[in-house]
C-alpha cells in the first residue's frame, strides 16, 4: 500500500515565499526609486552649484560683489545659455563615467532629465538696479556695520534745511549788481571806480565778481601745476542710455528673502560704497576708462574734465551759499560790511543805496571765500559746512588786496570727497544708481574677455524647474531656488 506524505509545510513555504519575494522586489523598486529621487536631487544641487561658481571674476575683484554674466564672455548672452550650462553640468552629473563605460553598458538607474526650464533670474538692473544695490549695501554692512552714515546724513540735512543746494548766489548778486548799477546810472554817476582812503571802491568790488563767475572756475580754483584727466567714457552704448530707451534685460526683480535698501541711511551706505570702489579727483581709479567716477555719477558727461568742471560749479555754489549764511550770522563781519558799503556810497554821492551795496558787498566776499575753499579743497585740505569767525581764509582788505585765496590754514571739517558724498546723498537716485552700473560696465569691459559685458545680463538668482526620469519610466518633478547669500 502507497504511504501518504502531508504536504501542508512545503505549501505554505510556497505561499510565504511568495509573499516574501513580493516584499523583496517592492522593497528593491523602492529603494531603487529613492536612489533616483536622490540623486536627481543631487545632480539638481549640483548643477546649480556649479553654475552659481561661474560668477563674473572682474566684477568681483573690482566691486566685491557675485553676478553670473550670461554672456560668458560673448556677444550675446541670456538665460538660455546659462541653461544650457546647467544641462551640460547636470548631464555630466547624471553619468560621471560616461566617458569610461563600455559599448553597450548602462548604469543602474540610467536617470535622465528630459525637462529644465529657469522660470525666473534676478537681474542686476531690475528695480531701477535694486538687485545690484541690494548685494553692494548688504555687502558694506557685513564690512563695516549698519550704523556707519549718521554724521553725513546731519550734514545732509544741514543743506536742505538751509536750502543751499537750491540757491544760486551768483546769480542773485548779478541781479543786484545789475539793479545797483542801473540805478547809479539813472542817477547820472558813471564813474563807479573811485577810491575811498582804505582803497575800497564799487570798481573793483565789480571786478573781483567778474573774476570770480566770468572767467574758467576750474583754471581759478585749480591746484598750481595739477593737471585734469583727458580720459572720456567708453565709446559703446552704456546701460544709463539702454535703460532710457527701454533696451535692458528684465527679470523677477529683487528676490524673496533678501533685504532691499529702504530709507536715506541705507541709501547713504550704497553711497559709501560707490566712494570705496570708485574713484573721484583727488584719489583717481587709475585703472579705469575714467578716472574722476564719482564726478561722472554726478554730472554724467562723457569726460573727466567736464565732469569735474561741473562738480566744481556745484561745489562752488554750495559752499558760496553757506558761506553767505555764515557771514550773515557773523555781527562782527555784518558789520564790517555794512561800515564798508556806507563808505563807497558815501563816495558815489548815493547814502540810500547802502543796504543794497551791503548785500553785493556780502555775496562778493562769500563768493571770493568759496574760491578760497575750493581751491583748498582740491589741494586735499578740509572746510568746515558752516564757518565762524577764525576758520574764515579771506577778509575784506585780502580780497581787495588782490589776495583771493586769503591764509593758508587748516580747520576742520570736510575733505573734497566728503563733499561729493553729500551731492550723492541729495541727487536723484534712480540716476545715481544708473550712472553707477555705467561706470561698471566701462570698468569691465577695459578687462580680458570682458568687452561685450552689460550689466543687465548679470544675474544673482535662479528659480529652476527640474524634470527627471529613471530606467523605470519614474519621474521626479520638483522645483529649486538659489541666489548668492546677501
Amino acid at each position: 500500500m502507497p504511504r501518504k506524505y502531508n504536504a501542508y509545510l512545503t505549501v505554505y513555504l510556497s505561499l510565504v515565499f511568495g509573499i516574501v519575494l513580493s516584499l523583496l522586489f517592492v522593497l528593491i523598486e523602492g529603494a531603487a526609486t529613492g536612489a533616483a529621487r536622490a540623486q536627481s536631487e543631487l545632480v539638481a544641487d549640483l548643477g546649480l552649484d556649479s553654475v552659481f561658481a561661474e560668477y563674473n571674476r572682474e566684477v568681483l575683484n573690482q566691486y566685491e560683489l557675485f553676478f553670473i554674466d550670461t554672456s560668458y564672455g560673448g556677444v550675446n548672452g541670456g538665460i538660455g545659455m546659462t541653461e544650457s550650462h546647467l544641462a551640460e553640468y547636470m548631464d555630466y552629473n547624471m553619468n560621471p563615467d560616461k566617458d569610461l563605460m563600455l559599448f553597450g553598458e548602462s548604469t543602474l538607474l540610467g536617470l535622465c532629465c528630459p525637462y529644465l526650464e529657469i522660470e525666473e533670474a534676478s537681474y542686476a538692473s531690475d528695480e531701477d538696479c535694486m538687485v545690484w544695490k541690494t548685494q553692494a549695501v548688504q555687502y558694506m554692512k557685513a564690512v563695516y556695520g549698519g550704523d556707519i552714515m549718521d554724521t553725513v546724513k546731519e550734514h545732509i540735512d544741514t543743506v536742505q534745511e538751509n536750502g543751499w543746494m537750491d540757491r544760486d548766489v551768483a546769480g542773485e548778486l548779478l541781479e543786484q549788481k545789475k539793479a545797483f548799477e542801473q540805478a547809479l546810472s539813472e542817477k547820472g554817476i558813471v564813474e563807479f571806480g573811485a577810491e575811498s582812503a582804505e582803497g575800497f571802491s564799487y570798481g573793483h568790488i565789480s571786478g573781483l565778481f567778474d573774476k570770480i563767475v566770468g572767467g574758467g572756475l576750474l583754471a581759478l580754483v585749480l591746484p598750481e601745476g595739477e593737471s585734469v584727466s583727458g580720459a572720456v567714457a567708453d565709446s559703446g552704448v552704456l546701460f544709463s542710455e539702454r535703460k532710457r530707451n527701454g533696451l535692458i534685460n528684465r527679470g523677477a526683480g529683487v528676490h524673496e528673502g533678501a533685504k532691499k535698501p529702504d530709507g536715506i541711511l541705507d541709501e547713504l551706505i550704497y553711497d559709501r560704497y560707490l566712494m570705496k570702489m570708485c574713484g573721484c579727483y583727488g584719489n583717481p581709479k587709475q585703472e579705469g576708462r575714467l578716472q574722476y567716477q564719482i564726478e561722472y555719477i554726478l554730472c554724467g558727461s562723457d569726460s573727466d574734465a567736464a565732469n569735474l568742471r561741473r562738480s566744481v560749479e556745484l561745489l562752488f555754489a554750495l559752499r558760496a551759499a553757506a558761506n553767505l549764511t555764515s557771514l550773515f550770522a557773523d555781527s562782527e563781519k555784518k558789520s564790517e560790511v555794512e561800515l564798508v558799503a556806507e563808505g563807497i556810497c558815501w563816495l558815489l554821492a548815493v547814502p540810500e543805496f547802502t543796504d543794497a551795496l551791503a548785500f553785493i558787498l556780502s555775496s562778493v566776499w562769500a563768493l571770493a571765500e568759496s574760491a578760497a575753499d575750493v581751491h583748498h579743497l582740491l589741494c586735499g585740505g578740509k572746510v568746515p559746512l558752516m564757518k565762524k569767525g577764525d576758520e574764515w581764509r579771506t577778509g575784506l582788505t585780502g580780497i581787495f588786496g588782490g589776495s583771493l585765496y586769503g591764509e593758508d590754514k587748516e580747520t576742520a571739517g570736510l575733505t573734497y570727497e566728503n563733499y561729493l558724498q553729500i551731492f550723492l546723498g541729495v541727487m536723484n537716485r534712480d540716476v545715481k544708481a544708473a550712472r553707477s552700473l555705467d561706470i561698471v560696465e566701462m570698468d569691465i569691459r577695459g578687462t580680458d574677455g570682458n568687452a561685450q559685458f552689460r550689466i543687465d545680463r548679470c544675474i544673482d538668482y535662479l528659480n529652476v524647474n527640474f524634470g527627471f526620469q529613471d530606467t523605470g519610466g519614474h519621474d521626479f518633478v520638483f522645483r529649486k531656488k538659489m541666489c548668492y547669500e546677501s
